[in-house]
C-alpha cells in the first residue's frame, strides 16, 4: 500500500479544498492517507507544520507529498524536506495572478514583482506536478510561467458532502419576498457591487436580497443601498453549519462569479459546488468553464459584471417557479455525475496512476 502525506498550512487548516482532497484521497483503494495539517492559525503554524513534517518523514516515510492551498509560503521548505520523493502542488490560484492581476498589491513591472515570479518560477520546476481548480487556470499558469502544461492537473473543487448534503432538508417556499442568497468574503470576483446594483434595479419588485459575509467595504456598501430603497437583509458573518439553512430558505441562490476580474475567468465558485449537491437552483457567472452547464436546465448563467443580466436572470427565476425546481433537481444531478466526492477520487486515483507516481 502506498503512501500519500498531504499537507495542510493556512490559517484555515480545514478549507473546503483540502477537506475534500483529504475525503478523496482517503477513498482510493490500496493508498494510506497520512495528513499533516496545523493547529495554530497564526504565525506558530509554520514552525508546527515544519515540526509535524519532520516527524512523518522519520516515521512513517511517504510515497508521496501533496501540499495543499494556500501553500505558497511554505513550498520552498516542503520541497527541501521532501527532496527524493515526488512533491505535489496544489497551487488552485496562481500567486502572481492572486497578488498582481486580482488584489494589485503590487505593480506588475515593478523589482518586486519580477523578483517574486522569478523566485515562484524556480520553486514550481521542482514540484513534480502542479494542480488547479480548472483547466483554464491550468492553461493560463502553464503560460504565465513559461512552464510545460503537461506539469499541471486540474482537480474539481467538489464540497463538503455532508454539510451540504442535498436530501436532508426539503425546500421551503415563502409567501410574499422572493428571496435572493449569496454569501462569501466578497473578494473582488464575486462582484458584490454588482449584485447590489442589480438589486438596486429591482428594489420595486417584491424580491430581497439575502446577503452574508464581506468587510467593512461590504457593510458600507449594503448600509447605502438600503438608504436607497434596496431590499436587503445583510448578516456580517453565520456559522459554515447553518450555510445549508440559509441556502434551503431562498428562492434562488447566486453562485457567481460576478466580478468580471482575471481570476473570475476561470473559476466554478466553491458555492457553486455547495448549491448543486443541495439541489437548490442557482445562477452563475458565463466564463472560461461555464461551459459545464446549460443554461436554463441546470443553472441560469448570465455575463459577469453585468447588472442587467443579472437582474434579468432574478426577474425570470421569479416569474418560472416550476422550472426553477427542475433547474435545482437537473443541477444536483449535474454534481453527482461530474463534480462530487467520488469523481474526484477518481481524478486523483488516475493522476496518481498515469504520472507514475504510485
Amino acid at each position: 500500500m502506498k503512501k500519500v502525506c498531504l499537507i495542510t498550512c493556512y490559517k484555515q487548516p480545514d478549507y473546503i479544498r483540502a477537506k475534500t482532497l483529504r475525503t478523496a484521497i482517503g477513498d482510493i483503494k490500496d493508498v494510506e492517507l497520512i495528513v499533516v495539517k496545523n493547529k495554530h492559525t497564526g504565525l506558530w503554524r509554520y514552525v508546527e507544520v515544519v515540526g509535524k513534517l519532520i516527524a512523518v518523514r522519520l516515521t512513517k516515510h511517504p510515497d508521496i507529498y501533496f501540499l495543499t492551498f494556500r501553500g505558497y509560503e511554505m513550498l520552498p521548505m516542503t520541497r527541501l524536506l521532501t527532496l527524493g520523493r515526488p512533491l505535489i502542488f496544489d497551487e488552485f490560484i496562481n500567486l502572481m495572478e492572486w497578488v498582481i492581476d486580482e488584489h494589485h498589491k503590487i505593480k506588475q513591472k515593478s523589482l518586486l514583482a519580477k523578483f517574486l515570479y522569478g523566485n515562484y518560477r524556480f520553486w514550481l520546476k521542482k514540484v513534480q506536478l502542479i494542480t488547479t481548480d480548472t483547466m483554464s487556470h491550468a492553461k493560463y499558469s502553464a503560460n504565465l510561467m513559461k512552464l510545460p502544461i503537461d506539469k499541471y492537473v486540474p482537480l474539481i473543487v467538489s464540497t463538503d458532502e455532508q454539510t451540504f448534503g442535498g436530501a436532508k432538508v426539503a425546500a421551503r417556499r415563502h409567501k410574499g419576498l422572493f428571496r435572493v442568497f449569496y454569501y462569501g468574503n466578497m473578494l473582488p470576483l464575486h462582484g458584490i457591487e454588482v449584485v447590489l446594483q442589480a438589486m438596486h434595479d429591482l428594489k420595486g419588485q417584491d424580491i430581497e436580497l439575502q446577503l452574508v459575509g464581506g468587510n467593512q467595504k461590504v457593510q458600507q456598501l449594503v448600509k447605502r443601498a438600503k438608504s436607497d430603497g434596496v431590499k436587503v437583509n445583510y448578516k456580517k458573518w453565520v456559522s459554515y453549519a447553518k450555510l445549508p439553512s440559509y441556502m434551503q430558505s431562498a428562492d434562488v441562490c447566486l453562485g457567481g462569479p460576478f466580478g468580471g476580474t482575471v481570476q473570475s475567468q476561470f473559476v466554478i465558485t466553491g458555492k457553486t459546488y455547495q448549491l448543486l449537491q443541495m439541489g437548490r437552483p442557482v445562477i452563475v457567472g458565463q466564463n472560461l468553464e461555464s461551459g459545464i452547464f446549460t443554461d436554463k436546465s441546470n443553472v441560469l448563467i448570465v455575463k459577469q459584471n453585468n447588472a442587467d443580466s443579472l437582474a434579468g436572470a432574478i426577474l425570470w427565476a421569479q416569474s418560472h417557479p416550476v422550472e426553477l425546481k427542475k433547474i435545482g433537481q437537473n443541477g444536483r444531478k449535474l454534481y453527482q455525475n461530474i463534480l462530487s466526492n467520488r469523481q474526484l477520487s477518481e481524478q486523483l486515483r488516475l493522476m496518481f496512476t498515469n504520472k507514475n507516481l504510485l
